[in-house]
């Protein structure tokens, strides 16, 4: 069966004729046009005089490598989905690819047929999916900017953005309808959406989601729950990105009672762009209750006490102890001990006290151990057989080495070479030491 004209373009890379045949073969009768490249080289001439949906790029090629490749290929055609196939299980030649190449998919070496179509047609529908949201994302733009040029008040003109906000979030949906969504990517990308937003904060969104998890560790929480506190802490601002920049670059203490109203209702936003997630329901229903408050005069449903889920009443306290240290709702500055006594004046009141006394613990705890600080280590202390225990990012949270990495001299150098090329310095926290370096200790 020949391709139809609009059939999605996938183009083949690798030096090896036997592999492009075996490609040829797998793709034969499908709806796909192929096109093939026996080098990086060639395939970027490729790349200049026509689009493609797709690209395949073995890892191992001499003159330019699939990483190299996938990275050119990001810049001259973003939209292409990138797969990197490997024969080779090197963790900096697949770290590169991520970091560099800015891959989407991996294949391995030899790779199985029937697994390897359905990575193609998932790659096609992002394709499509990626179009279809600048598509719509230009339209709203439009729709913006005649907004925009209208005389109408602060309130018309947010409610009109929220229907238009809404009727993409409809359309967003079902476009994820057709996804198998994968559930760690897509915490990224909504982490990522937050982080890059120049009017919020990522270093705020990962403190309130770390003391968020520490509060319900106190409170001997499940593991699900502390998990599901930790995630609604992390997207707590997400809402806020169909939010006026007029209230954006605001602290909410300068914000009169419009725009405050209009500021709390950043949970439900938060609410509509989670639907296409269902397995992030519990998350969604601890924001949308943040900013309840315990003596029932909160929003959005005036609920009293433990009517309150128990994720909604740690996060509105770890989130007011950051926004606190972050200056937002005071025109002073608080350190720690003094954004501890603020959330401490308004419990019963605003706040849950059994999660306040848990608060305490925590801050008391994180101020005072020197357990915790010795957690953290430099470069130049990490030694061959330490074993990482967070995901460590650069300073614009790019990944650099993921969680459970356990170190050998070769990843330890470039580590050191990093630091110098980027006059960065890192902050490793470690777990300790894999088997075979504990025995060597000793």
């Amino acid at each position: 069966m020949t391709p139809a004209e609009n059939s999605p373009t996938l183009l083949c890379v690798d030096d090896e004729v036997s592999i492009l045949k075996s490609l040829t073969r797998v793709f034969a009768g499908h709806n796909v046009r192929l096109v093939q490249a026996s080098s990086g080289k060639a395939a970027l001439e490729i790349l200049k005089q026509q689009p493609v949906h797709l690209i395949i790029s073995d890892m191992r090629m001499p003159e330019m490598s699939g990483a190299e490749l996938l990275a050119q290929a990001a810049i001259m055609q973003p939209d292409a989905y990138r797969i990197l196939m490997t024969g080779y299980a090197d963790l900096s030649s697949t770290i590169s690819a991520i970091n560099v190449g800015k891959i989407h998919r991996y294949v391995q070496k030899p790779w199985d047929n029937n697994e390897l179509l359905e990575i193609v047609n998932e790659g096609v529908k992002y394709f499509q999916l990626v179009r279809n949201n600048k598509l719509l994302t230009k339209k709203i733009a439009r729709q913006n900017k005649d907004l925009q040029e209208l005389n109408h008040n602060l309130e018309e003109m947010v409610q009109q953005r929220t229907l238009q906000l809404k009727k993409l979030l409809r359309q967003l949906k079902s476009n994820l309808e057709t996804l198998d969504n994968d559930h760690k990517a897509l915490l990224e990308v909504l982490y990522n959406i937050i982080s890059i937003n120049p009017q919020l904060s990522g270093e705020f969104a990962l403190n309130v989601a770390a003391t968020s998890r520490s509060i319900a560790r106190v409170l001997e929480l499940s593991k699900a729950l502390q998990q599901h506190c930790y995630q609604a802490g992390l997207f707590s601002e997400l809402g806020k990105v169909g939010l006026p920049h007029s209230i954006l670059n605001l602290p909410f203490y300068k914000l009169d009672n419009n725009e405050r109203n209009l500021y709390l209702s950043h949970p439900q936003n938060a609410e509509d762009i989670l639907i296409p997630a269902t397995h992030l329901v519990p998350v969604a229903d601890i924001i949308v209750q943040q900013y309840e408050r315990f003596n029932g005069s909160g929003v959005p449903g005036q609920r009293v006490g433990t009517d309150i889920i128990i994720g909604a009443r740690i996060v509105a306290v770890a989130r007011d102890y950051w926004s606190h240290i972050f200056q937002r709702l005071h025109p002073q500055k608080h350190n720690q001990h003094e954004a501890l006594e603020a959330i401490k004046r308004l419990q019963g009141a605003y706040y849950d006290p059994d999660v306040v006394l848990a608060l305490a613990k925590v801050v008391t705890g994180n101020l005072l151990s020197t357990a915790a600080i010795k957690e953290s280590i430099t470069t130049a202390q990490v030694k061959a057989g330490m074993v990482l225990k967070q995901n460590l990012y650069n300073a614009k949270q790019m990944l650099l080495l993921p969680k459970g990495h356990v170190f050998n001299e070769s990843s330890i150098l470039k580590l050191a070479q990093y630091q110098r090329k980027h006059n960065e310095q890192l902050q490793l926290v470690i777990e300790g030491l894999c088997k075979t370096a504990l025995e060597e200790e000793e």
